[in-house]
């Protein structure tokens, strides 16, 4: 069923209260062999320090305290971790046995995850090996009671059989054949029809077929070595059980069935509870990375406005006395602009940020596009008085349906870099034009100039060419831009030679196509790290 979690729970309270409440150990280990996990009873199993994690979380940091204090046997400690790092890489499914050097025993299940890492699952079965060894010391105390004389023998196989119906486990011994010689009443219980099936001549492998009539037909003496003979089975009243067979000392077997049906369901109880802290492992990460992007938007995508107010701030202060009053209105608009466009853009990102579904609506309406191109132009040429904008987008159709603060933040990013990038020449060309059912922007600089085989590069996150050394910048406005246009069912593309220029283009869908969302995760970028 699925899982019920409280919207109103903390995640990281539930993710440690998961952790310390099963009684198996839980390790949980990244792709790059890193622990991302380590609860208490796995670090009391494994006698590891409480700070051997601290410095270094590595699996490989673990595999050498090990080897160190000679877990692993004589040998030299560094190609022992060598060796064990080099099975861990394989992220293949285990399942065995490992006995500590102060005699604890333990059960260690491995499973690899679909992202990569792995969890690992440590269970304390040293009780369940001194019963194991119990049964073995009783299994050789009943092949010497066999071989008594007659007299001793029906004697002994009363006493062989009180023993054994004490059992909790169902145990059988068959000859040679795989006639059965010898069950106790538990092993009746597991297969109902075992005593007629026995009267009827039946061997053990007749037996096992009236509960699993699909059982192929197999040798008996194939049973201890044939690969295909389960070790563990659900029967059909729901009970699972594991099977122990061993040869006796007349080629005969000994089957003992465990009852395993408890540790199976707590077994699929702690998956689930892993899952459940993988997940909350990764949408911590996951939150943790928007904020760390936020703060990296933020600080890019302010630099536009703060500079235009900055611009038209410092104007008025060394010119209020001889500036006009419609003049100062105007100066005083376009720090109004530029206030709120800040404050967009921050209302914006909060959503993204705040958001639980990490995903937020295109806020798509009819926009004058026209209009807003000339703003656009018009802002970065009050800040940028050494340039001069040529703006021809008289062909530019009048409106479109847009997110009209998403796209004029594109052509902002793509303006405010056609300027940066140019320092040596001072005309950037902007043009305008409806192609079909398209409005097509293009801006053209005669700047530095991109080298061609970084062209498919530069709309990654945090890439910048390598013409451009020496000039500020973070790498994340035409990442940011191409996410946005392609939202809108649009494309950017880009044309470019070094020491000749660069001409980026937009084209946007006039009208339209659907409605789409954006997530957090696309207009911020990749998050590294997340699970």
């Amino acid at each position: 069923m699925p899982h019920f979690l409280h919207e109103d729970c903390d995640p990281l309270v539930l993710l440690k209260c998961l952790a310390s409440s099963v009684h198996q150990g839980i390790t949980v280990i990244d792709k790059d062999l890193n622990l991302v996990m380590l609860n208490q009873t796995a670090r009391e199993l494994l006698d590891l320090p409480l700070d051997l994690l601290d410095d270094d979380p590595s699996l490989a940091n673990v595999f050498r305290y090990n080897a160190q204090r000679g877990d692993y046997g004589p040998g030299d400690p560094e190609q022992q971790v060598a060796k064990r790092i080099d099975l861990a890489k394989q992220f293949v499914a285990h399942d065995f046995i490992r006995e500590r050097l102060d005699g604890t025993v333990l059960r260690v299940q491995g499973s690899p995850m679909d992202n990569g890492g792995f969890v690992t699952i440590y269970t304390d079965v040293t009780q369940e090996k001194r019963q194991e060894e119990e049964l073995r010391n009783a299994r050789q105390r009943l092949e010497g009671t066999l071989t008594q004389r007659d007299i001793e023998l029906k004697a002994s196989r009363d006493l062989m059989l009180n023993t054994l119906n004490t059992i909790s486990d169902g145990v059988g011994v068959t000859d040679k054949d795989g006639y059965p010689m010898l069950v106790n009443n538990k092993l009746r219980e597991i297969y109902p029809a075992l005593d007629r099936t026995t009267e009827e001549g039946g061997t053990i492998l007749d037996v096992i077929r009236t509960v699993f009539p699909e059982e192929p037909d197999r040798p008996i003496d194939n049973f201890l070595d044939d690969p295909d003979m389960w070790t563990e089975r659900e029967f059909p009243d729901g009970k699972w059980y594991k099977i122990t067979r061993a040869r006796t000392v007349d080629q005969g077997m000994i089957s003992v069935y465990s009852d395993v049906t408890s540790y199976k369901r707590q077994n699929d109880v702690l998956r689930n509870h892993t899952d459940e802290l993988v997940r909350l492992l990764g949408r911590e990460k996951k939150l943790t990375g928007i904020q760390r992007e936020f703060v990296s938007m933020a600080s890019h995508e302010f630099r536009t406005p703060l500079a235009i107010i900055d611009s038209n701030a410092q104007r008025l202060k060394r010119r209020i006395d001889k500036l006009e009053p419609d003049v100062v209105l105007e100066r005083v608009e376009r720090i109004r602009e530029s206030v709120e466009r800040m404050q967009y853009l921050i209302h914006r990102f909060l959503d993204f940020s705040q958001s639980q579904s990490g995903e937020m609506e295109l806020e798509i309406k009819s926009a004058p596009l026209r209009r807003l191109v000339e703003t656009v132009c018009s802002h970065h040429q009050s800040v940028a008085k050494k340039f001069k904008i040529h703006a021809d987008i008289d062909d530019l159709p009048e409106t479109a349906e847009i997110d009209r603060g998403l796209v004029e933040q594109c052509l902002s990013n793509i303006l405010s870099n056609a300027i940066k990038y140019s320092p040596e020449r001072n005309d950037i060309y902007v043009s305008g034009r409806e192609d079909k059912d398209y409005a097509v922007i293009s801006v053209r600089d005669e700047g530095v100039g991109i080298p061609e085989e970084e062209i498919p590069k530069i709309f990654n996150r945090y890439f910048r060419a390598s013409t451009s050394s020496g000039i500020a910048g973070t790498g994340i406005g035409l990442n940011m831009t191409e996410m946005i246009v392609s939202k809108h069912s649009g494309k950017v593309e880009v044309e470019s030679q070094v020491g000749e220029g660069t001409t980026v283009t937009l084209k946007l869908p006039i009208k339209a196509k659907r409605k789409k969302k954006m997530s957090e995760v696309q207009i911020s970028g990749e998050l590294a790290g997340v699970i």
